[in-house]
């Protein structure tokens, strides 16, 4: 991704909130299934902690609470 550093961090904030979203909420998107959103969620973790840390968010963030 080629991004300003303020941009890039806003985009891959985004992403992780809408698969977070998709993984919690499965039937808010029912085309997307949501092993995938939770497989993406948790590569975006793995790459950018950083960012998930600042979002308050962990690997378990994208599976619905119990």
């Amino acid at each position: 991704m080629h991004a300003r550093p303020e941009v890039k961090e806003l985009l891959i904030s985004r992403k992780m909130t809408r698969w977070a979203l998709i993984g919690r909420n499965p039937h808010a998107y029912p085309s997307v299934s949501p092993s995938r959103a939770r497989r993406n969620f948790s590569r975006l973790c793995s790459r950018y902690p950083q960012i998930a840390q600042r979002l308050g968010m962990t690997v378990t963030s994208a599976y619905p609470p119990i």
